[in-house]
């Protein structure tokens, strides 16, 4: 007792006597003190800055995408809206080659314009002394780096080197592996080793938050005829080029159409397009709304946004009912200090000092925890922490740490300058319940609603994953086959097929799980365009029954003709009803003749089979056109082959075979199951951190529930004491209890859920294949939330339930 009294003369010593360093000291000193779990505070403190500051630090991110563009707000992206007769209007960010110094030419308010179009990705290259480097490769014109400034590390000015065919850039990663003694060495394309390129200069590297495809070698555009089409000067069609404009200050992009619509109209076929039935145009969408105009973009921001804001509010509201707890413990010292002339301020100042201190030590401890977890977060997100936490997100941070510091003293202070001086020589016996309810109701709402949602992601990514698409893609392998020869490609389809465990081997052009390019259907004779649709262009035969379409009606390829089988196609179901709806078919569609541009027509259409969906289900790259097939007898692109049985070891004696017939280049097998699954890895993420965050946020909750009882069963102690005495049953004062937190529990659980199903439903409209959101699934989630807080604390109660009522009473 003298010991207490002294510790409290001592501390009214150094409140009236401000000194910072005495303050700190003093909260430091009072961090181990016993009783008042300032440790769990700062734990779950810790906790929830990390993983709250993270989002945060995405948020800022995303909403900073493309701020290395110097006069970003005049730099414009191209954009073609194209539409048929009878369909909608389609919207694509490439255009054709002549567009983007097209617009240059005929726009006197542009000040520079660029274009640019993929070469390969993940492009093998060897250099001289044989060492092999892999980046993305894309062929840049000589205005690239004017667009999109990079400093210029070593080497040529662009506008000379990027004018030079197979002249080459490589980024400032690519040097550090090759080495500065690269300049003007040669580097040769491993599958096609006849094609060259020579180092010209060196470019600071890209940025990870833009929009622009990660570019490690920038190859000059005049190199393109070597490796396909040259469509530079191309008006209309092949339109596979990314085109950008930069405007002078403060231009108006609308005072640009009528020289665009000129330009159109004087090098393009506009008056045979419009006597078709079509319509064409082009626009300008400024670079810096291009992310979160993706809809699926700007609410996955939004939520993250919502998740930061949860786990830091959860985290304090956590650690201010924590303190709020322990105000009993601390009520006597308290109203000490008040009677030795303590005023309120000095209170304030105390407290405050004591938070600032938890939340640095809390701050460090959310350091610890994002760099442990670094591997984990950077696969979750995407990028590097480096590019995450960048200056401005730091300063961000920082100010969110001081505002939660505050915050964390200011309102349990004000609480604690509300106990009378009487205390200090009294029992106190707090019994504002309604500032602890309140924080639990919010902890209880905030649980609910996240395992809701996780539950609906959950499922939404199961569905997605177990889409029937139309084609089986369950143990099926793929390899690419460019850069090999015939004579090898033939030998590993024989090897393969003589396999006991391959139950079929096919080829065909189109990657499954990417959406196909598109041509359109029309009518020669007067030239209209029925619709657009997807072309998968060659397949190979067994082509239907190695991935399981079933053919509705005629057949599939008559490979017996050989080199006339080639001037047949098969459509899918949707393709006649939309002929029979535009063209007016009617009868048998098996042996009608179409005309399809890219191909030399006509084609007869020899089966038709059940629709397939290839990409991806988000809704916004859906793809719903009627697809088409055409046959090659030569094998290319891409082998798959179906597996009666898939696992490691299958896999490895399809690699081998693979590596030894076709010995001419490296290849390597995939599983086009798992490459179907990475669609929607995004969303995979989006559940892993869900899944994080409830779970901390349940651990916090029930933290808060196990302090709220413990406080309880204190300040009720002498009740429960003399209702035992007086008969009652253990079951009676359990009852007391939990009908005070399930009053709050109940409400709480409830008005979660319906926050999540309202959030959940405008999450599924990102997705054209959606799971139904039934009353029993958040149901379900609700029971689970309430068993989990009932368990909790009947526990607890039950513990307090059987203390001696003796010892009870003899505290008083």
């Amino acid at each position: 007792m003298k010991r207490r009294y002294t510790e409290s003369v001592s501390g009214c010593a150094f409140l009236l006597s401000f000194n910072p360093c005495q303050t700190m000291k003093r909260a430091l000193q009072n961090l181990f003190r016993k009783g008042e779990g300032n440790l769990i505070k700062i734990l779950c403190l810790g906790v929830g800055m990390a993983i709250g500051l993270v989002m945060l630090a995405e948020v800022i991110f995303e909403r900073s995408y493309d701020n290395f563009i110097p006069h970003l707000e005049d730099t414009y992206i191209i954009q073609e809206n194209y539409k048929q007769q009878g369909s909608d209007w389609l919207n694509h960010n490439s255009v054709s080659g002549a567009i983007a110094p097209g617009i240059k030419r005929y726009c006197p308010e542009v000040e520079a314009a660029t274009r640019f179009t993929i070469l390969n990705e993940d492009l093998l290259l060897t250099t001289e002394d044989q060492r092999i480097i892999k980046g993305n490769a894309y062929l840049c014109d000589s205005s690239f780096f004017d667009v999109f400034p990079r400093k210029i590390l070593m080497g040529e000015e662009p506008h000379t080197g990027l004018e030079k065919a197979n002249n080459a850039y490589i980024s400032a990663k690519l040097l550090k592996v090759l080495g500065n003694d690269i300049l003007g060495k040669q580097l040769t394309w491993k599958v096609f080793p006849n094609f060259h390129i020579t180092v010209a200069g060196v470019f600071e590297d890209f940025p990870e938050n833009t929009h622009l495809p990660k570019i490690d070698i920038a190859v000059a555009l005049p190199t393109i005829g070597q490796i396909m089409g040259d469509g530079r000067d191309n008006w209309l069609g092949n339109d596979r080029y990314s085109g950008y404009v930069r405007l002078h200050p403060g231009t108006d992009p609308k005072t640009l159409e009528p020289n665009i619509k000129h330009m159109l109209y004087t090098n393009a076929p506009m008056e045979e397009l419009e006597r078709s039935g079509s319509q064409f145009y082009l626009n300008l969408k400024p670079v810096n709304t291009i992310f979160l105009s993706s809809e699926y973009n700007r609410i996955m921001n939004i939520v993250f946004l919502a998740f930061a804001f949860i786990m830091l509010a959860v985290a304090v509201l956590n650690y201010i009912l924590l303190v709020v707890s322990s105000v009993v413990k601390r009520a006597k010292s308290i109203a000490t200090y008040r009677c030795y002339g303590a005023e309120s301020k000095d209170i304030y100042r105390m407290i405050l000092a004591e938070s600032v201190l938890h939340c640095f030590i809390a701050l460090i401890l959310a350091i610890l925890i994002i760099f442990g977890l670094q591997d984990f977060l950077q696969e979750q997100m995407g990028h590097s922490l480096q590019a995450l936490f960048s200056p401005t997100a730091l300063v961000l941070c920082l100010i969110v740490v001081i505002a939660i510091a505050i915050i964390c003293g200011v309102m349990p202070g004000y609480i604690y300058t509300r106990i009378p001086v009487t205390y200090a020589y009294r029992r106190y016996t707090e019994n504002k319940r309604q500032w602890k309810l309140g924080l639990l109701f919010v902890q209880f709402m905030l649980t609910t609603f996240f395992v809701c949602l996780l539950t609906v992601i959950g499922l939404q990514y199961q569905a997605l994953t177990n889409y029937r698409t139309g084609f089986e893609y369950k143990n099926v392998l793929y390899v690419s086959l460019p850069g090999t020869q015939t004579v090898e490609r033939e030998r590993c389809i024989q090897e393969l097929k003589r396999l006991p465990n391959v139950s079929g081997v096919t080829w065909g052009y189109q990657e499954m799980f990417m959406k196909c390019s598109g041509n359109n259907v029309y009518d020669p004779q007067s030239g209209k365009e029925y619709m657009n649709i997807a072309d998968m262009y060659d397949v190979g035969s067994d082509y239907h029954k190695v991935f399981s379409i079933p053919v509705l009606e005629g057949s599939t390829f008559t490979t017996e003709l050989g080199d006339s089988a080639s001037q047949e196609v098969m459509v899918s179901r949707n393709f006649i009803k939309q002929m029979e709806k535009l063209a007016g078919w009617t009868g048998s569609p098996v042996g009608k003749q179409v005309f399809i541009t890219e191909h030399q027509g006509p084609y007869t259409i020899c089966g038709i089979y059940e629709e397939i969906h290839l990409g991806s289900q988000v809704a916004e790259d859906f793809d719903e056109r009627p697809t088409v097939i055409f046959y090659n007898r030569h094998p290319n692109h891409l082998l798959y082959i179906r597996l009666k049985e898939m696992g490691p070891a299958q896999i490895k004696e399809v690699q081998d075979i693979v590596s030894r017939t076709m010995p001419s280049q490296e290849k390597h097998v995939y599983s086009l199951d798992l490459e179907m699954t990475n669609q929607y890895n995004m969303l995979l993420h989006v559940r892993n951190s869900i899944l994080f965050v409830g779970l901390c946020i349940l651990v916090i909750a029930l933290i808060g529930l196990i302090a709220y009882i413990r406080d309880e069963v204190n300040r009720r102690r002498s009740e429960i004491a003399i209702r035992i005495i007086h008969g009652a049953q253990v079951k009676d004062v359990q009852l007391i209890f939990l009908k005070d937190i399930l009053k709050i529990a109940i409400p709480a659980v409830l008005t979660g859920s319906i926050f999540a199903i309202v959030i959940s439903t405008r999450l599924l409209e990102l997705f054209a294949t959606k799971i139904s959101l039934t009353w029993y699934l958040f149901g379900g989630c609700v029971l689970a939330v309430l068993i989990i807080i009932f368990a909790i604390s009947y526990s607890m109660i039950l513990k307090a339930a059987h203390s001696n009522p003796i010892s009870n009473l003899r505290t008083e």
